[in-house]
């Protein structure tokens, strides 16, 4: 079965077939007991997805209600002083329904999950930024829920990838949600565009992938993390906001499924890690299913 759209729509489509999971998104039983109940299902929850991979894992950090996750996460930025304010939830309400009716996914999937679509809303709004980056945009799915804060401030959103197809598809989407004015999309390498990027970054959303052509391996994958975050750092504004999607330390959020894919999902942002905590005045790593990060400057 080929998966289009958010993997977490098919993964949960999958799961609800499932008692264990039922039981755990209904509030019966532990998110320990969820995790052993998926190690027993696994046969059954495999042949639902008709796909093997790295479900498990990830579905053993999903939480039992995404949205609940999501306020939890942000009340704790919100009193670690990351914002300032919390934005309404009927208005974000609203636009999940017209986003999600929307979006023009073409033939490609995301791992951007519910609570991470709705992190980024809420962030965009307390912050309004007057000028967002996305470095490692894909075809910007991630990137339309901080556009509500940009239109609110009047301001400029860019969207940085080098794959010209997503770019393109990206662009299609956000003139047809409406953000077409507010937002420029670049078919680049962001390392190829810090040098004529003005001053002045309210927010940046960072999901970008280095290949392993680079001669440089520190360069891999999301090793190039480390690189965006020192080439973009002298054009953010003080208060501007770092979001990090695929953001992980070995133990936060860690279970048994999970501690073996954190260990290794976290080496290479080693050196990421030592820049944010030298340059950055506070640094949160959230336990999303796929990991997210904010950084305030």
């Amino acid at each position: 079965m080929k998966q289009i759209g958010p993997v977490s729509d098919h993964l949960q489509a999958a799961l609800s077939e499932v008692p264990v999971y039922r039981d755990y998104r209904d509030g019966k039983i532990s998110r320990d007991q969820y995790v052993e109940g998926l190690e027993a299902n696994a046969e059954e929850i495999e042949t639902q997805l008709a796909a093997r991979g790295h479900w498990r894992m990830l579905a053993s950090r999903y939480p039992a209600d995404f949205d609940q996750q999501a306020e939890e996460i942000f009340s704790a930025l919100l009193a670690e002083g990351f914002v300032s304010e919390r934005p309404a939830t009927a208005p974000f309400e609203a636009f999940r329904r017209k986003a999600l009716a929307a979006y023009d996914h073409g033939e490609n999937r995301t791992f951007i999950h519910p609570d991470e679509a709705r992190l980024v809303y809420f962030l965009s709004m307390a912050k309004k930024p007057r000028r967002m980056i996305a470095i490692g945009s894909y075809y910007g799915y991630w990137a339309i829920w901080a556009m509500p804060g940009v239109q609110a401030a009047g301001g400029q959103a860019l969207l940085i990838d080098p794959n010209p197809a997503v770019c393109a598809l990206a662009e299609k989407n956000f003139k047809a949600l409406g953000f077409g004015p507010f937002t420029t999309v670049r078919a680049q390498k962001a390392e190829a565009l810090f040098d004529e990027m003005a001053a002045g970054i309210d927010m940046v959303l960072l999901d970008a992938a280095g290949g392993k052509d680079s001669p440089d391996p520190a360069y891999h994958g999301k090793g190039i993390y480390a690189f965006m975050a020192e080439g973009v750092y002298d054009k953010m504004s003080p208060g501007a906001l770092l979001a990090v999607h695929n953001d992980y330390l070995p133990h936060v959020g860690a279970n048994r499924l999970s501690r073996a894919f954190l260990e290794r999902a976290a080496k290479p942002l080693e050196r990421f890690h030592a820049f944010c905590q030298s340059r950055f005045r506070k640094c949160h790593v959230a336990p999303t299913p796929d990991g997210f990060g904010v950084y305030l400057k």
